[in-house]
């Protein structure tokens, strides 16, 4: 059975590690991230030395509220400042300041406010906030010089002070910045160097380095002013931005395709109905040029590029492809087999009963071996030992199955995951065999998941110059480390059956080519 507690105390000594690692030889704002890894390993290895049998839940809720809580919280600041939700964003990151020790929050939290003074008019208040966190040494003082700039409709002052001031190599890791330099260079008319920036940050980092919400706005900034946001309208991810945004974007857009008339209409549309007037102030900006934005077209090399980036382009995805949160549905399928197998454990005796799990279909080495019950190798596959052990195994196919599938099509992930099963049982009973491991009862997909990761290696070595795979890659090395970390700390866990999965999930995956497109 698993513990909970050796769980989270695996989770609690992990995790800050790993951030250790990614954030090793990086400033600013990783070296908190440093500070609550340090902190949460501390708080564990105290708890442990006090009493084991607790030192998991003392550390995971360390990790949950010094690491876990203000990952989320950043990342939602992030994306609400992206959408101009600056009232929101506030309020998520006035309370994260008392948990995580990066002062650039206590700093991020005052560029909100003043942002914020400037959507009710206030743009004086707004100014003398900003004044103070005006420097050119962090991400949040550069976003105050660029917000500045911005708030007194200033662009090509902001263009300048980037040019000269901030160094190409920060301000392409600077991604709340880059959004803003982008519009810089759109509204100054320079759209060439505009699409040139763009492109030259996709080639040296890449849409997967930088965040999404980054990315989108940069991308959306780059279209509307090339006039090509319409064919970028019905994106899943261009529907996540306000109506207001969308409408002012779109309105950009055609001004910037010579649509005139339409564009203008959209905007006196837009102005009658909003209420922010730092969105107002821009309208009124945006119409009194309408006339220089559709006499700023592209060269015919920036078009190339444009066009270019338009084709290579798709949504930033996760770290194993999945671009909603929606499952698929081998996926789905596979999620409610296992619900509809750990209800009947329950219902004829309970998922901790060996009785019952024999009954259902264990895989028991010996059963199969001397009384030919070969069909124990699928059967286990779909049983569990508790519901934490199922939801551990679910959660892991939800996260890592849905990219998969969308590439290689449902059929093939659902014989794929299969055989790697299979391959799980086949290995626990060879080794078995062999002497080298004496299972008396095994159940659980862990031995599937463990092959889907392998079809994603295979994959991805085979198909190794796709977007994203070098990244994809890291991760499943990453997994496969800590996997087998938490295998060998876990005696009730079976490495066998994971490796043997992870194998022949890799032999599989170098047989595959993705699925064609449809129409």
């Amino acid at each position: 059975m698993l513990d909970l507690n050796h769980i989270l105390l695996f989770i609690a000594c992990i995790s800050p590690l790993v951030m250790l690692g990614q954030t090793l030889r990086r400033g600013g704002l990783f070296r908190a991230w440093r500070l609550a890894s340090l902190a949460v390993l501390l708080v564990t290895a105290g708890a442990w030395l006090v009493n084991p049998a607790t030192a998991g839940f003392v550390g995971g809720g360390a990790w949950l509220a010094l690491l876990l809580v203000p990952a989320i919280g950043i990342r939602k600041i992030s994306e609400l400042s992206s959408h101009q939700r600056y009232a929101r964003a506030r309020h998520w990151a006035t309370p994260l300041r008392f948990l995580h020790p990066a002062g650039g929050l206590r700093a991020q939290a005052e560029l909100l406010r003043a942002l914020e003074l400037a959507q009710g008019g206030n743009f004086s208040g707004a100014l003398a906030v900003l004044a103070p966190l005006r420097n050119n040494h962090t991400n949040v003082g550069r976003q105050a010089i660029a917000q500045t700039f911005r708030l007194r409709g200033e662009w090509m002052n902001l263009v300048g002070w980037v040019r000269s001031e901030v160094p190409p190599v920060a301000r392409r890791a600077d991604f709340a910045l880059m959004p803003l330099y982008l519009r810089a260079l759109g509204e100054a008319g320079v759209r060439d160097e505009m699409v040139l920036e763009f492109a030259t940050m996709l080639t040296a980092a890449g849409p997967i380095s930088q965040p999404a919400w980054s990315h989108q706005l940069s991308l959306v900034t780059v279209l509307a002013f090339c006039g090509r946001l319409q064919n970028y309208d019905k994106r899943a991810t261009f529907r996540k931005f306000p109506q207001e945004l969308r409408d002012f974007w779109m309105a950009t857009s055609e001004l910037a395709a010579g649509n005139l008339s339409v564009g203008c209409a959209r905007l006196e549309k837009l102005r009658a109905a909003t209420g922010d007037q730092l969105l107002l102030s821009e309208i009124a900006q945006r119409l009194h040029g309408a006339d220089s934005i559709a006499k700023a077209p592209l060269s015919q090399p920036g078009f190339a590029l444009l066009h270019q980036i338009e084709q290579s382009d798709r949504p930033a995805p996760g770290a194993f492809g999945s671009e909603t949160k929606w499952p698929t549905t081998a996926v789905l399928i596979f999620i409610a087999l296992n619900l509809a197998m750990f209800g009947a454990e329950v219902w004829f005796g309970g998922s901790m009963n060996p009785v019952t799990l024999h009954r259902l279909g264990a895989l028991e080495p010996w059963s199969v071996r001397f009384g030919g019950e070969y069909w124990r190798m699928l059967t286990a596959l779909f049983l569990h030992l508790g519901p934490l052990h199922l939801i551990v195994n679910l959660y892991a196919l939800f996260v890592i199955g849905p990219g998969l599938e969308r590439i290689i099509g449902s059929v093939r992930f659902a014989l794929y995951y299969l055989l790697a099963g299979l391959g799980s049982s086949t290995g626990v009973l060879l080794l078995h065999l062999s002497g080298f491991s004496r299972p008396e009862q095994l159940v659980g997909a862990s031995g599937c998941v463990m092959g889907v990761v392998g079809v994603w290696a295979g994959y991805l070595l085979r198909h190794r110059h796709e977007p994203f795979a070098g990244r994809r890659l890291r991760n499943i090395v990453l997994i496969v480390v800590i996997q087998t970390v938490f295998d060998l700390s876990t005696p009730q866990i079976s490495m066998a059956a994971h490796l043997s999965g992870l194998v022949t999930g890799v032999v599989l995956g170098l047989l595959v080519s993705p699925r064609r497109a449809q129409g």
